[in-house]
């Protein structure tokens, strides 16, 4: 069983608080991935109720517990974030603890997530998802989060690029996590969802695809072919001048390689299939719940697939992805 050694805040940990002094508690070194950590566990070692009662009666001081249908959350901070952790909790089990001190002679940070509660939890959240689009613990924490916040978890019904959540605009939770799988080349886990019934969802994944589409097809104009042809007009010239070399090179390994490269490009983008899936989609109508940027506030806005899907609107999404690919958000 592999075991995961985090940075430890401190074995063991104690931090002045306006002359008090008020133990962050133990963290473990290690974790045993089968065996989740409990959340009393890890709230006795934090001595939580006593840093609850200490930050009611100092200034400067916070300490927040908060609950949804799924998860609890225990928060605590020093003004200023000089020190702070965060525990996410679901049922009785820790899914994930952050903590930073930064007021003492060596800055201290740890990071907890526990793959397996995050899966129990998404899966509970997402109650209707089909065992065919379940991910295992064999993936990275950062793809598990991704592929499930693009499914629902944690985010809203909504289409587009920055919407106007508050004062600043941001990138939608789920065109964060298609970006993110884009990044990661996993095109695996994005075309299987292009024929989502939730349109939000399909939306995303038909614009991520569109995109590395004509991506993949600049790599074969700009990179393949090129290769090609050199080593053709090699092994031709091998071929006039020594036969028996010709024959020794027939195929090579940088063809080989090539070839490979052509086969999953072919594999991983959009067959004629998808894209008279993606026409009739557009031909369907149906409308789609939108988010739009420069609007100055928050709101929902409802568009149709004829136009979200049209000849401009594709190249638009290409544009789009390059315009953030300059600016680093895009690899």
């Amino acid at each position: 069983m592999k075991k995961i050694t985090f940075i430890i805040l401190a074995l063991s940990f104690n931090l002045t608080l306006n002359s008090q002094t008020i133990s962050l508690g133990k963290f473990p070194s290690e974790k045993n991935e089968s065996t989740p950590m409990l959340t009393s566990d890890l709230l006795r070692s934090l001595d939580w109720k006593n840093l609850k009662s200490f930050s009611n009666l100092n200034e400067g001081h916070f300490a927040y517990e908060r609950k949804d249908s799924l998860l609890f959350e225990y928060e605590y901070f020093q003004r200023g974030r000089q020190a702070n952790f965060k525990i996410i909790s679901f049922k009785g089990k820790i899914l994930e603890y952050k903590g930073q001190i930064t007021n003492t002679s060596k800055e201290m940070n740890t990071n907890y997530f526990d793959k397996n509660v995050w899966l129990e939890y998404a899966h509970s959240y997402l109650t209707n998802l089909p065992d065919s689009l379940k991910l295992t613990v064999s993936e990275p924490k950062d793809i598990l989060v991704a592929y499930y916040k693009l499914l629902g978890v944690e985010t809203r019904d909504e289409y587009g690029w920055i919407c106007e959540y508050s004062t600043v605009p941001d990138f939608t939770d789920r065109r964060k996590a298609v970006i993110k799988l884009l990044n990661n080349s996993r095109v695996d886990l994005l075309k299987p969802l292009m024929k989502h019934p939730n349109l939000e969802i399909s939306m995303y994944t038909i614009d991520a695809m569109i995109y590395h589409d004509f991506r993949s097809e600049q790599k074969v104009i700009n990179q393949i072919i090129p290769n090609y042809l050199k080593l053709f007009h090699e092994l031709d010239s091998l071929k006039s001048n020594n036969y028996s070399s010709y024959k020794l090179l027939n195929n090579p390994k940088e063809m080989k390689y090539i070839e490979k490269r052509l086969a999953k490009l072919n594999q991983e983008t959009l067959s004629s299939k998808d894209w008279e899936y993606i026409c009739q989609l557009k031909e369907s109508n149906q409308e789609v719940r939108v988010c739009k940027d420069g609007t100055g506030s928050f709101k929902i806005y409802e568009e149709c697939t004829t136009d979200l899907l049209s000849e401009a609107s594709i190249l638009e999404i290409i544009n789009k992805y390059k315009e953030w690919q300059e600016l680093g958000y895009v690899d």
